[in-house]
């Protein structure tokens, strides 16, 4: 919406009369600009806000102060709209120290209305409004001063257009009765814990992890906790404190001193003299761990040619539900959950795998079936007159 007006903020007066318009939207549309090539946390350079056909863009590098903002954010009486809101809403928690409650992230909306699972805003709004989003600015230094017309325009759009988009989304959630499916998925997405990990899970995001065992796996788990701690304390990526490869080949290690340390590639001399002690002190503590207290990777089962069977019927009513009900097979089951119970369908003995499938709305789209598949309760079959999979009842034998 080129001609559209928006208004810039960089003072606290505009702030305060801006702040206070807000108050007065039910809904507001938002979105920020930042960077994290070089830092721990994002980098806040820009918010965009939009309610009732009122734009403002507000510049956090000049205003040192966003509290009447983060009033806004922390007001249940307003809706907060997103797109893909899970790094816009870690900014905000972190600077308003509370979460924008309550919310609606049109990512996940859309996910549950047949658009794809983490479909981009620019197509979103391409699909509901015909509106091609430019996408000129997309690589901006959003940190750079002073900011173009063009970029600042470029960033209205993000906020401007996603009320069209969540108005039609919220239309489609309530005529197919799946609002409360919504509040269901964004579970996470609005729980505190979400944005304040525990350091003792860093691990898991190590790429390889799934290569160590016992207590080299314990290892690896105290030292990725003391990553995370001293890369957020100085506010640098992970990767910059240390590397994934290298720190998986520490926790690999049967014996470590600073000598076999500088015998890894991936640490320089620098890095061992100032951070070579502490790092043998928390393999030592990982190797050390009593059993009962190891971290568990979960083995991969093998498949056998039945589990694959289990498996490709189990994918094929999944996609036979998902064009019935208009939704992502991916966000309906996973391919992990339907590799669990295609193992546990050997059998069926004892309770079903505690996947996600199986509970919630998903469980009365299609989790509930899944059973019955497996059970032998129901059966697929081919429709001869369409061609197409069908479900039906299992008639037992004689």
């Amino acid at each position: 919406m080129a001609n559209f007006q928006f208004q810039f903020i960089d003072t606290p007066e505009q702030l305060e009369k801006a702040a206070a318009a807000m108050a007065a939207c039910p809904v507001l549309c938002v979105d920020t600009e930042f960077h994290r090539e070089s830092t721990y946390y994002p980098e806040f350079a820009l918010l965009q806000i939009y309610g009732n056909q009122q734009c403002w863009v507000i510049d956090p590098i000049a205003l040192t102060n966003l509290d009447p903002i983060w009033d806004i954010m922390r007001n249940p009486a307003i809706l907060k709209v997103f797109h893909a809101a899970r790094q816009d809403v870690e900014i905000i928690f972190k600077e308003a120290g509370a979460l924008p409650l309550p919310m609606f992230d049109t990512q996940v909306a859309a996910a549950l209305l047949g658009y794809g699972q983490q479909v981009g805003f620019g197509n979103l709004v391409q699909r509901i409004t015909k509106k091609a989003l430019a996408k000129g600015e997309s690589f901006t230094d959003w940190k750079a001063r002073p900011l173009t017309k063009k970029q600042l325009e470029y960033a209205a759009d993000d906020v401007i257009w996603l009320m069209p988009v969540y108005q039609h989304l919220k239309e489609r959630l309530e005529a197919t009765r799946r609002a409360e499916w919504l509040e269901e998925e964004q579970q996470t997405l609005c729980s505190p814990a979400t944005y304040q990990p525990d350091d003792n899970d860093a691990f898991w995001r190590v790429k390889g992890v799934n290569k160590l065992k016992g207590r080299h796996l314990a290892a690896l788990q105290a030292m990725s906790a003391w990553r995370e701690r001293n890369a957020r304390q100085r506010d640098i990526p992970r990767r910059r404190m240390i590397a994934d490869e290298p720190l998986l080949e520490l926790a690999r290690r049967d014996t470590l001193n600073i000598d076999t340390m500088q015998r890894i590639r991936g640490l320089n001399a620098g890095f061992i003299k100032r951070f070579g002690d502490e790092l043998v002190i928390c393999w030592q503590q990982g190797m050390n761990t009593e059993e009962s207290s190891w971290p568990v990777v979960e083995a991969r089962k093998g498949n056998t040619s039945g589990t694959d069977l289990r498996l490709e019927m189990l994918d094929t009513l999944v996609r036979l539900k998902a064009e019935e009900g208009e939704i992502s097979t991916t966000i309906l089951a996973s391919k992990s959950d339907l590799s669990e119970l295609a193992s546990w369908g050997y059998r069926c003995k004892g309770e079903p795998p505690e996947v996600s499938c199986l509970h919630g709305w998903r469980y009365e789209l299609v989790g509930h079936d899944l059973l019955r598949l497996l059970r032998g309760e129901i059966c697929l079959h081919l429709n001869p007159k369409t061609g197409m999979p069908t479900i039906s009842p299992c008639v037992p034998p004689l």
